[in-house]
């Protein structure tokens, strides 16, 4: 809101999805909550269908706000809606770029810029086929089965580990009713990663990767999505690649969709190199890490300009040196899980250091590695981690300590989030043990 004012807002109206507003200034901007929140899916779907038919409560709270209809819309990274009650929603997506997010279509574009990637098959909800299809594709770690149609997808929601048929069978149960098709791959060994790109009108600006930190649930098909971190370094060729793909991606994307505006190229850093695995054509959670590196920049206002076809008066490659600079010198993640079996009045958090690959409550005279954030949220409680950038190694992927962290909450918080086991980074230095043991203050 500061930032839309700073920009020349004259007021803010703000429709929230969420019951709880934040600390805001009254004078600016006025909160009204919807009470529609939940889980990314049902929440988005909401909210399409209020901004497609307003309900009479918003449309006289549009009417006490914007009694000419003048006002312009910013919705969330996922609005689809071109217009809301007559007023342009300024950060819309064209349905050709909705499309791209498919994971079991995306196949083509790899295929189509030449660039390397695991074999897959795409097919529809046939048990006995995408069983066979497993079993073909199986390098020894099993399949991946990524499922996609109507609904909303991301965050791990569709995605399903099969190393036996009863795994399988449970990842079948879950994503049938919900999915058309279901791509099988092999299971890549490796860090999830992601790098993104920024659509200019006269080229790509491309950013640094960022780890995707995602747990794998000890004896489940289920993975855990855990948020995002840039403290991890690739190996340089992997940087390269990424970063490679991605330009020639957003370019893809310029030339055949008209596309404006950030995108996430993801996929998984591997021994035989990166290998992708979707795009999403919004802007991604992961920018988190830009924006704290350089907060004095409204990253997310420069989306909806993008989008919304103004000039910047800036070229993507002055753009991309300012964001990789920043982010490569200043290191930050936001990692954390919902957690639904416990239901906390107030916030909690202690410290906590690393000693080899376990994680424990600081002393009171040890710098801490981190903090263990319990928080009430709608959906029970979020178990949040917050890295110390300075007391860890630059360049070690952090899924390692979210795992003996998030353990530590299971063992003295009762989050039975359950085992989980981290992702295997792809060089051999890279599998010492993550941080030193705890330094003591004086």
């Amino acid at each position: 809101m500061s930032e839309l004012h700073q920009s020349g807002a004259r007021r803010t109206l703000v429709l929230s999805t969420d019951d709880h507003a934040p600390l805001h200034d009254s004078e600016i901007a006025r909160w009204v909550p919807l009470g529609i929140g939940g889980f990314v899916a049902t929440e988005q779907n909401r909210l399409t269908r209020l901004l497609t038919s307003p309900n009479r409560a918003v449309r006289e709270v549009l009417a006490d706000f914007d009694p000419h209809g003048e006002a312009l819309v910013i919705s969330t990274p996922y609005a689809q809606v071109p217009e809301f009650a007559g007023r342009p929603v300024l950060n819309a997506r064209r349905p050709e770029w909705v499309e791209l997010e498919n994971k079991t279509t995306i196949d083509a574009l790899w295929d189509e810029l030449s660039a390397p990637r695991a074999p897959a098959v795409v097919l529809g909800m046939d048990f006995d086929a995408l069983w066979d299809a497993s079993l073909r594709l199986d390098r020894g770690a099993g399949a991946v089965w990524s499922g996609d149609g109507p609904a909303i997808n991301g965050g791990a929601n569709f995605v399903r580990r099969v190393r036996d048929r009863a795994e399988a069978r449970e990842a079948f149960d879950v994503l049938a009713p919900k999915c058309e098709f279901i791509r099988v791959m092999p299971f890549l060994e490796g860090i999830p990663v992601s790098v993104h790109g920024i659509v200019f009108p006269d080229g790509t600006a491309v950013l640094r990767p960022i780890e995707m930190v995602v747990p794998r649930r000890a004896g489940q098909a289920r993975f855990l999505y855990a948020g995002c971190a840039s403290h991890y370094d690739p190996p340089t060729r992997i940087r390269e690649q990424m970063r490679n793909l991605a330009r020639r991606v957003g370019e893809r994307l310029r030339e055949t969709v008209d596309y404006r505006g950030t995108f996430t190229l993801d996929g998984i850093a591997t021994a035989d190199g990166f290998l992708p695995t979707e795009i999403n054509t919004r802007y991604g959670g992961a920018m988190v890490c830009f924006e704290d590196a350089l907060p004095q920049l409204p990253l997310a206002l420069v989306q909806v300009a993008l989008v919304a076809g103004h000039d910047l008066g800036v070229s993507s490659i002055e753009f991309e040196e300012l964001l990789v600079s920043a982010a490569d010198s200043y290191r930050h993640g936001s990692v954390g899980a919902n957690v639904r079996t416990v239901h906390p009045i107030e916030m909690v958090e202690r410290p906590v250091v690393f000693t080899e690959w376990s994680c424990r409550w600081a002393h009171p005279e040890e710098a801490p590695h981190a903090v263990l954030r319990l928080r009430p949220s709608p959906l029970g409680a979020r178990l949040e981690l917050e890295l110390v950038a300075d007391q860890l190694p630059h360049g070690r992927p952090v899924v390692a300590l979210t795992v003996a962290a998030f353990a530590l909450a299971d063992q003295d918080w009762g989050t039975s989030l359950g085992p989980l086991e981290p992702a295997v980074p792809v060089d051999d230095e890279l599998l010492a043990p993550v941080v030193e043991p705890a330094a003591v203050t004086a």
